[in-house]
């Protein structure tokens, strides 16, 4: 008899959605089965994310659900344990499943709760497609993710994400291009290499991301490349080789988190501040490649920030960028940031400044998409359609 597994909403980030897929996987190469009905489980998979506040807060309410009702074949797993261990702890005192590990994936510890299992999670290859339509922001098998590492490189002052996911671990490059590979077959015709953080993919082996992105583009002469969460240091280590292969028409969507451009508040996010290289470089690749849709983070309202760094922080993300994402800070007790909280502005005044910020981006760069980064999964599958449209429009260029 096959054990049956239920698992909770999955208000993930992408990395551990795939990842989740994975698991479920697993659990079908053991004969295991899913279960849409918590009453008919043999286990209660719980996921959880602490990606902002929204998904903190209704993990939390997850975990008092589930275990109200089905406390006895209930296992919580992502990103909270690790994150908040001794807040997790006032709520739940049962079994848990890190995605904190050595390895290049998440959630390994699951395997120690299902000794007889004679698949191991690592034999599963990695997925490139979610377990649920209901997972896409936008449902289009064309467009394949590909996780290239877990974890990151960089300890920001704010970043709620590095406690739960550790450092960047990443993925051999023969098991990235065999994925891809696979994924090209299957008639995929875009390619997203994504991660917490991808621009020092490598580096612990000795390779590189101009490395990998070389390979990928090799594979097919149509397959079209999207870089995900490529911070601005990669620019710097990488800045004539990324040029060279970000020119490539097939590379039709760069995502560049900058944040700010002001050197006092970067020290203060324990950020470079590197608008002197993301600059030069952006202008000569929008020559080189009009197609690419460019896109970057910024975050506003960080304390003391002065409405001049926010300015010139707008109007440097207008003149380089695409789309705009609009996050405000969100200061947690468990973080180094924590320490500048009496100089933050209440709830009122942040959303003010945002929307007074998002206005003026609208007025003095109208042809660039801004949208506030901290969403619901509604508000992101709205902003997911009008950056297709961003995408048909810029695709037409060349």
């Amino acid at each position: 008899m096959s054990i049956k597994f239920y698992i909770t909403e999955d208000d993930m980030c992408t990395t551990q959605k795939l990842n989740l897929a994975r698991v479920q996987k697993w659990i079908e190469k053991n004969k295991g089965s899913i279960t849409e009905d918590p009453d008919l489980a043999d286990f209660v998979l719980c996921q959880t994310c602490n990606g902002w506040s929204l998904l903190e807060d209704n993990s939390y309410e997850r975990i008092k659900k589930f275990s109200k009702s089905h406390k006895d074949k209930m296992i919580v797993m992502g990103c909270i344990n690790d994150a908040h261990p001794e807040k997790l702890k006032k709520i739940w005192d049962g079994p848990t499943v890190r995605t904190k590990t050595d390895k290049p994936y998440s959630f390994s510890e699951i395997e120690k709760f299902f000794p007889n299992f004679s698949h191991t999670l690592e034999s599963i290859p990695a997925q490139s497609v979610f377990r649920r339509k209901e997972d896409y922001r936008e449902f289009n098998l064309k467009k394949r993710f590909l996780n290239i590492a877990e974890g990151c490189s960089f300890n920001c002052s704010f970043c709620t994400h590095k406690p739960g996911l550790g450092e960047r671990r990443s993925r051999p490059l023969d098991d990235i291009l065999r994925q891809a590979r696979n994924c090209i077959d299957d008639g995929a015709e875009i390619l997203n290499l994504m991660g917490m953080e991808t621009s020092l993919w490598g580096v612990e082996f000795g390779s590189s991301y101009p490395k990998l992105l070389e390979e990928v583009l090799k594979l097919d002469k149509n397959i079209q490349v999207h870089v995900a969460q490529f911070q601005p240091t990669g620019i710097k280590r990488y800045y004539d080789d990324l040029l060279k292969l970000f020119s490539n028409k097939r590379v039709t969507d760069i995502q560049l988190p900058i944040q700010s451009t002001s050197q006092r508040i970067m020290r203060m996010m324990k950020r470079q501040e590197l608008s002197q290289y993301v600059g030069p470089f952006m202008q000569e690749l929008r020559k080189r490649n009009p197609r690419s849709v460019l896109r970057t983070d910024l975050i506003i309202c960080w304390p003391t920030e002065t409405a001049k760094e926010r300015i010139d922080t707008l109007n440097f993300a207008g003149k380089y960028f695409d789309e705009i994402a609009l996050y405000t800070i969100e200061l947690s007790p468990d973080l180094p940031a924590w320490k500048y909280k009496k100089d933050a502005l209440n709830e009122k005044d942040t959303e003010k400044i945002r929307l007074e910020s998002k206005n003026y981006l609208l007025t003095n760069f109208p042809n660039v998409f801004v949208h506030s980064g901290q969403q619901d999964d509604d508000s992101m599958g709205a902003a997911e359609k009008k950056r297709i449209e961003l995408r048909k429009k810029k695709y037409s260029l060349a």
